[in-house]
């Protein structure tokens, strides 16, 4: 879908980015403990609504942890998955302020952003638009820009794809009696790995175009690189006049 942005002055992206790599490391961590407790439920035996709680406490705490662990991972993501994408919007609205030409502009900022909403869709148009984001995030004048965003761009896609794919199976499996807790678990740990390095490309991701456009803006002359501060004021001292000695004066 062609058209541009509707953003003509550029708003720095800066806080929406480190909001998203601080949510992404949380998710990362998230996906840690997680991973620690999937083996908690090889160890320990399963919690059925047969058994009772003293006769099965190791399988109550792992039960406890693991819907602990799990509305944690959704909250996390969720709020994750809402800042990326005010991080891509406000992105993608600064490339005009870039001088980017309207021809070379194929999304725009809602449909960069609405495009992970659309089935079949979501499998090719985000990562498309997002390296088209990365190519634009430079001053037109530029000299030596590279067309091809660098190696990881592809490995944030290909990881995210996985573990979107494995997050689905691995939820289908959670609710079908004739898996096994080993294959259960298994599953989510290797769902749990990929969301992690998924996590950690898009950590590099979001770092680099936000870098980009920081130093695009500057050489524009968008916005001045801060300047030193004043120095503080400085008082000279001045010498008190000599007083002279009248006859009139008093002395103790």
């Amino acid at each position: 879908m062609n058209g541009s942005p509707s953003f003509r002055s550029y708003v720095s992206p800066r806080s929406r980015a480190r909001i998203t790599k601080v949510l992404l490391i949380a998710g990362a961590i998230v996906g840690v403990v997680s991973m620690v407790v999937a083996a908690l439920e090889l160890v320990f035996p399963t919690l059925t609504p047969d058994d009772e709680v003293q006769d099965n406490p190791g399988g109550l705490v792992v039960a406890l942890l693991q819907l602990g662990v799990g509305s944690v991972q959704v909250l996390v993501y969720i709020v994750t998955v809402v800042f990326f994408l005010m991080w891509l919007y406000r992105s993608y609205g600064n490339l005009p302020s870039f001088g980017t030409p309207s021809r070379n502009i194929s999304y725009s900022a809602g449909w960069a952003v609405g495009s992970f909403f659309i089935p079949f869709v979501n499998l090719l148009v985000p990562y498309r638009a997002v390296k088209e984001l990365w190519r634009n995030s430079a001053a037109t004048d530029a000299f030596l820009v590279s067309d091809s965003p660098p190696a990881w761009f592809p490995l944030w896609w290909l990881f995210w794809l996985l573990s979107n794919f494995a997050s689905n199976i691995y939820f289908r499996m959670a609710f079908r009696e004739d898996i096994s807790r080993e294959a259960t678990a298994i599953g989510g740990v290797i769902t749990d790995v990929l969301t992690i390095i998924a996590a950690i490309f898009a950590i590099v991701v979001v770092e680099e175009i936000t870098r980009r456009q920081e130093v695009a803006s500057t050489s524009l002359g968008l916005v001045q690189p801060p300047s030193q501060p004043p120095p503080p004021p400085t008082f000279e001292e001045r010498p008190l006049a000599p007083q002279s000695w009248t006859p009139d004066s008093k002395t103790d």
